[in-house]
């Protein structure tokens, strides 16, 4: 049973400049929770109790989120109940843990700074720029790894035209579920295996730490995650589970506003105005037009 998490929020979110030179890309807003809380709540709700935030520099907000303002509590006492319970509960019945990844060497040096918290025991990796809005990821993820007991990694089908933005795959259908056969880092269309590809994170037994040890640099001095996957793909140890909900980048400025806009069509408060005023929007031709 897998009870342990890391959440790799190293990153120096260059496609979100300028806001993230002064703002995590973990603390942007989507509706008025920020992304790691989306990532924690996920977990938590799914029975994962021990979670590590592995941060880069000038990542402090975050450990400051899960902190208590007290405060601000005090203020809330007899105003708004449901406020005040809002912003206790989101540290409470979990154990998070922060670690700082001094140097920015890529997300496979990122992942094996939680060798000593994972402690020889499976865990879900999470990346907070990459949300599921309508599904648990979390689940999906747990569902997938309890049939097999393999390392598990999300995966779903895109166009070909994306393929230099992806590690695709070369995969089969077993009785078992969906067998990765190799990964190919950033293909040319033509040179793709298939038009699945790997989208992020992941479900992992604790062997992906002895092959991330073996793992080289690039020429940019980066470690990549995805280099660990031959060692597992030769002892076929990984496995897809296909992704069923809309996934978004929101580490971009456009999936960060998709991301907006379908947090708040499932959200019962909002949901009614906020799709009359996009129909509204669409219904206008003169929206997005530029004047001089």
């Amino acid at each position: 049973m897998i009870k342990k998490a890391v959440i790799l929020c190293g990153g120096l979110a260059t496609r979100m400049l300028p806001i993230t030179k002064s703002v995590s890309k973990e603390m942007l807003p989507i509706l008025n929770k920020p992304a790691i809380d989306y990532c924690v709540s996920d977990l938590k709700a799914n029975g994962i109790t021990d979670i590590l935030i592995v941060l880069g520099r000038n990542k402090e907000s975050l450990e400051e989120y899960f902190d208590r303002n007290v405060e601000l509590e005090d203020k809330l006492i007899n105003k708004d109940e449901l406020t005040k319970n809002s912003i206790t509960n989101m540290y409470q019945g979990v154990n998070l843990y922060f670690i700082r990844q001094i140097f920015a060497q890529g997300t496979g040096y990122a992942v094996y700074k939680a060798k000593n918290f994972v402690n020889n025991e499976p865990f879900i990796l999470m990346y907070p720029d990459e949300l599921m809005i309508e599904q648990s990821f979390t689940k999906m993820l747990l569902d997938e790894y309890n049939k097999t007991k393999k390392c598990i990694i999300p995966i779903k089908k895109i166009s070909l035209t994306e393929s230099e933005k992806y590690g695709m795959l070369d995969y089969q259908k077993t009785n078992k579920g969906i067998k990765i056969n190799k990964i190919v880092e950033k293909p040319k269309p033509e040179d793709s295996p298939s038009d699945v590809c790997y989208t992020g994170g992941g479900a992992f037994t604790p062997d992906i730490f002895d092959y991330l040890e073996k793992c080289k640099k690039h020429n940019n001095g980066e470690i990549y995650l995805t280099d660990a996957f031959e060692g597992l793909i030769q002892n076929n140890n990984l496995y897809g589970a296909e992704l069923k909900g809309v996934r978004l980048d929101v580490g971009t400025p456009l999936g960060f506003v998709k991301a907006n806009v379908l947090a708040g069509l499932n959200d019962d408060e909002i949901k009614d105005e906020l799709l009359e005023f996009l129909k509204t929007v669409v219904g206008d031709d003169s929206i997005g037009k530029q004047t001089k």
